[in-house]
Order: C-alpha cells, then structure tokens, then sequence
C-alpha cells in the first residue's frame, strides 16, 4: 500500500467513520508514520525518520492528528453552549451601556 492510497483512506475514514480513523492512525503511527491533517480534512502520510527540513515544512501545511474528534451532537451541543454565552455577554454590553447613558442624563 503506497502513501497515497492511505492518505485517501484517512480522508475517507475521517469523513465517515470517526472511530475505524482513529483505529486507523494509532495502527499507522505504530508501525512508523507520522500523519498531517490539514483544515480541510486531507491528509498526508509520511514515514517518520524522513529528516526534519521537509516535515517542518509539511507541519506549516497539516495538522498533526493527535486529538480525537468529538461526536457530531457534543459539537452541536458545545456550539449552542457558546452562542449562548455570547448573546448572554452582548446583552450585559448593552445593559452596561443602556445604565451608563441613563446614568449621564439624569
């Protein structure tokens, strides 16, 4: 199996089946790769050991894929926790604003 074709099945994996990927990594991490994730979900797989120049050029493109990705529903969840927060923040601006107008004219 070439580079090529397991990065194309990294992509593939991370796009459908969240848990075989991470499987998947920690198999090709143990037998010598190192594998870079970019924003956008590609992957680029490489063999460890492979001089620093080139990965340090590579890590400037990739992400490495250490950290596991959260289920689609705790991240939904977590997305609405923040709008929240944030419209609870913009109403205390406005609040603080509203208060110290009033605050001037009396």
């Amino acid at each position: 199996m070439n580079l090529d074709s397991i990065a194309q099945e990294l992509d593939r994996l991370y796009e459908f089946e969240i848990s075989r990927y991470i499987e998947r990594c920690d198999e090709l991490k143990k037998s010598g790769f190192k594998i870079y994730r970019n924003s956008t979900g590609q992957h680029k797989v490489v063999l460890a050991g492979q001089g620093a120049q080139s990965e340090q050029k590579q890590q400037n493109v990739y992400d490495t894929s250490t950290a596991k990705k959260e289920n689609i529903f705790v991240r939904a969840k977590n997305r609405v926790k923040r709008g929240v927060e944030t419209i609870k923040t913009v109403v205390k601006v406005v609040k603080y604003i509203s208060d110290s107008q009033n605050n001037r004219r009396v």
